[in-house]
């Protein structure tokens, strides 16, 4: 095996690396969005003959929680893409090769260049899943509140 096969060998690797970060940022994400899904369901379903504020009040928050977690797994991920993208722009550029640190998961700079939290929990992908679940828990307690009264 020549050096240059040696040295595309360890590039291949480090590149793997990063990417099942990224996978496994993805997957934590998923499976953030099927927990909440579980979580709101096995409590609604256990407590619907009950009708509480208190439980409907737990239920958001736990939708809310979940939901600023979810937000900050999808920034992350989309961090370690932008590390992933840099490394690889490194590694075709034979200047920049040369200085390259290999295996560096460094991706405090890149969290700048990323949106907060907050932005991310208002795109797309996110409102999509969790607005319309909030708005379904505000209607079960809107409508519990005019059973009590």
């Amino acid at each position: 095996m020549s050096n240059n096969e040696k040295s595309d060998t360890i590039y291949s690797q480090y590149f793997t690396i990063i990417q099942k970060v990224i996978n496994r940022m993805a997957q934590n994400s998923f499976l953030i969005k099927a927990w909440t899904v579980t979580l709101i369901a096995a409590i609604f379903v256990l407590t619907f003959s009950i009708v509480n504020i208190l439980i409907f009040g737990v239920l958001l928050a736990i939708t809310i929680i979940f939901w600023v977690l979810d937000s900050y797994y999808l920034k992350l991920e989309r961090v370690y893409r932008r590390l992933y993208q840099t490394k690889v722009e490194e590694y075709n550029d034979n200047q920049k090769k040369k200085s390259m640190k290999l295996f560096d998961m460094d991706y405090e700079p890149f969290k700048k260049l990323e949106q907060r939290i907050l932005r991310i929990m208002v795109s797309k992908t996110e409102i999509l899943f969790y607005l319309p679940m909030i708005g379904t828990l505000t209607c079960f307690l809107l409508i519990s509140l005019v059973l009590i009264f």
